[in-house]
This record gives structure tokens, C-alpha cells and sequence, in this order.
């Protein structure tokens, strides 16, 4: 049986699974190669395919080609669809992205190959496996099994941080979650400014350029900073000390939550507004 939708444990697991724009790109580039065909009508056809695949997904309606007595189909045809092709994989949530390309691979329009390299040079947790008469099956990895790696070294999967915050918080480790929520902001703000020139970069080293490109408002931009400087400042948190940590259990329990709805904020608020003139 071919892909048939993500479960709800699945669903569950990619709630702070984040794809980063980077990732998106190359996928869109992807698109834009597949559906190209000199014939200009076979073109279209192609990208309305896509188009409605998509839509479906995003339970958006679906979009019917017409075309006039000539059997060609008018300018503005092409450059609607031109349009939608290139926000075809900025629209969605990582839930919706992922059931999108499960759809695609099980239609073969895309190779599944391409799209895993993709995934796996992203740090992303999913995969996808093909098994007999080429039905698609979404993997995603294991918390446990996503490579620990050092902060500001290379980039660390949201997933196992929030699961790690989460493990701090039950341990009562109040320091260690004021770490990982930095942590957790840093990746997030590589993810939104997309630069590899700030891969290896902590967060005060680029977050001018954050504010600059996040769509998150002043004050929880500069509670964001506030945690990064306390995060190099509180006993414990990550750099080492012989003074008692002063964080208290209220707070890191409002930190932890707070963290992880900024985490979906930040993706929600980053999906492109189109605008119709």
C-alpha cells in the first residue's frame, strides 16, 4: 500500500522537526528542473501537478487548467503557476512538508535519493524509504539515536534539544534547561538567517542579522537575547562555575515552555504572506 498519510505518533514526533529554508530552496530547485519542458503547455501541465498536490495537503482548493478554443492556455496561466511553484515548499509546516514530498516521491516526480541527501545535509531526522511497487514510507529517527553534538560546532537537531530540555526540567537540572534554551534559540536562528557563514557562530556573534530577518516581534527578540547573555553568565549553564545557580524552578519551567512555542512561532511567522494586487 502506497503513503497514505503520516500517523498521529509521527505527527507528534515532528512537532519541532524544522526543515530550513536552505532545505526548501534546494527542493523548489528541484521542482523547477522537473517540471520544465520546452513544449510551454506541457510545462504548465507539470507545474499545475504539482501545484495540486499541494494544495491537497494544505486542503486548499485545487486548481483546474483551462484552457481557450485554441487549446492554448493564456499568459497569465504561466505566471500564476511560475508563482506557486516557487513558494511550493515555503508554505507548508515541517508536517505538511513532509506528507508533500511523500506524495511526490509515491507519484515519482522527484528522486528519492535527491530528496534524502537534502534531508541529510539539513540535519533533519526524516528520511524516506522505498519498498516493493514503489511504495513510500516516511522514517524519523529516533530521538535516541540523533548524534549529540557540541553547540556553535555544528548544527544540533531542535528535536533532541527540546528533548533534552525536557529531561533537564524532570531532573530539576534548572541550569542545564537555561542552556539548552539558548541552544535552542542559537539553531533556530541559524535556521531563519540561512547563512553558512554562521554555522560556526554563537548566537551573539550574528544575532543583529537574526533581527534583521525574523519575523518575531521586538520584545520576544530581546527576551531571546536576554536568555543567550544569561545563559553565558548563570553558574552552571554550560561554562562551568563554583557559584550556586540562581535559576529557580518557576522560571525554568516558564523558559521550557516558553522555548517551545517560540520554536513553532518562528516557523508559522516565517511562511511567506503572498500578496495579491
Amino acid at each position: 500500500m502506497g503513503f497514505l498519510g503520516l500517523s498521529k505518533t509521527d505527527e507528534e514526533k515532528l512537532q519541532y522537526e524544522v526543515i530550513s529554508n536552505r532545505a526548501r530552496l534546494k527542493i523548489t530547485r528541484l521542482i523547477r528542473e522537473t517540471c520544465f519542458n520546452e513544449d510551454n503547455s506541457l510545462h504548465l501541465l507539470r507545474q499545475n501537478r504539482f501545484v495540486n498536490i499541494a494544495n491537497n495537503v494544505l486542503g486548499k482548493p485545487l486548481y483546474i487548467l483551462e484552457s481557450d478554443d485554441m487549446g492554448e492556455y493564456q499568459m497569465a496561466e504561466h505566471a500564476w503557476h511560475l508563482g506557486e511553484i516557487e513558494i511550493l515548499t515555503r508554505r507548508p509546516d515541517t508536517i505538511q512538508l513532509v506528507e508533500l514530498l511523500a506524495d511526490l516521491l509515491q507519484e515519482s516526480l522527484l528522486d528519492i535519493n535527491i530528496i534524502n541527501e537534502i534531508l541529510l545535509e539539513d540535519g533533519a531526522s526524516i528520511s524516506f524509504e522505498e519498498s516493493y511497487n514503489n511504495n513510500i514510507k516516511v522514517y524519523i529517527t529516533p530521538i535516541e539515536e540523533i548524534e549529540d553534538v557540541q553547540d556553535s560546532q555544528e548544527h544540533p537537531n531542535i528535536r533532541k534539544l527540546i528533548k533534552r530540555l525536557d529531561t533537564l526540567l524532570a531532573e530539576k537540572d534548572f541550569s542545564g534547561v537555561l542552556h539548552t534554551s539558548a541552544s535552542i534559540f542559537e539553531t533556530l536562528a541559524k535556521d531563519v538567517v540561512g547563512l553558512a557563514t554562521v554555522e560556526n557562530k554563537p548566537l551573539g556573534g550574528f544575532f543583529e542579522r537574526y533581527r534583521k530577518e525574523s519575523s518575531l516581534p521586538e520584545p520576544i527578540l530581546e527576551f531571546i537575547l536576554g536568555i543567550y547573555i544569561k545563559r553565558n553568565t548563570e553558574p552552571l549553564a554550560g561554562h562551568g562555575s563554583t557559584q550556586n545557580p540562581k535559576v529557580e524552578e518557576e522560571e525554568a519551567i516558564m523558559l521550557a515552555e516558553m522555548t517551545k512555542t517560540l520554536v513553532r512561532i518562528e516557523r508559522k511567522l516565517a511562511l511567506p504572506q503572498v500578496v495579491k494586487n
